[in-house]
This record gives structure tokens, sequence and C-alpha cells, in this order.
């Protein structure tokens, strides 16, 4: 048998809420998000964004997934936190806004340390490492 581990995925927009259906085919996923409108409609086993086979699964399968705003219940028990939040891109400034991000991996860390963390936002080249050496 394989072994379960629990998931956090934070941010339900598209790229969130398609792995938190996926991977809740196979683990304990908690879904986290500011939003109470997408954490009701997944614990209504309903998508946050229209598409077809997220909805088959979410009506047809047997998904071990919940969503809560609470940042507590969310990492406490996260083997595995996956961010899928937005960095909305500034083509004035060249810049890509990661401050979610970042409060996300902060807030991880800071409700459980041994959680491992997995960026699926965009960000730019040396992020990743430049928020290693800061945290």
């Amino acid at each position: 048998m394989t072994q379960r581990y629990n998931i956090t995925v934070v941010g339900l927009g598209y790229v969130g809420m398609s792995l938190a259906v996926l991977l809740a085919r196979q683990h304990r996923v908690t879904a986290l998000d500011i939003d109470e409108g997408r954490v009701a409609l997944v614990n209504a086993n309903q998508p946050t964004v229209a598409d077809a086979l997220m909805t088959e699964y979410m009506t047809n399968e047997k998904l071990t997934l919940a969503a809560t705003t609470s940042a507590s219940k969310a990492y406490r028990d996260a083997d595995l936190v996956i961010i899928a939040t937005p960095t909305d891109y500034d083509p004035n400034k060249n810049y890509f806004d990661t401050s979610s991000v970042e409060a996300v991996v902060e807030q991880a860390r800071n409700y459980n340390s041994t959680a491992t963390i997995v960026i699926k936002s965009t960000i730019p080249v040396g992020f990743t490492e430049r928020l290693r050496c800061k945290l």
C-alpha cells in the first residue's frame, strides 16, 4: 500500500485547485485560501474554476480534500506545503510581486517547521535561493 501524505495546497486558483484535486485522489489534502467563497465551494465538492474534468473528479471520485481559511489548521499536520498563490507581473517595472509567496513560506514555517515547501507560483530566476538564504 502506498503511503498517504498530508498535503496543504495554498491558493485555490486554477493551479492550486487542479493540484489539490489530483493529489486528493491518493493523499489527504487540505486547501488553504483567504477567500471564504472558494473554501465553501471546495467543501461542497465543487471546483473554484470552470473545468469539466475537475468537476467530474469532485463529483464522482473518492477524494480526501477539505478546504479552510485557518492557517493553523492547514499547516499543523502537513508533510508537504504547495504554494500556488498569485505573483502578478508588472511589465512596466519588469517585476513579479512575490509578496504572497514570501508571506506563505513564513507563515507555513511558523506553524510547521518540518514540512517540505514547494513553490508552484511563477517566480523570477534566483528567487528560491534568495528566499532560502533570507530565511
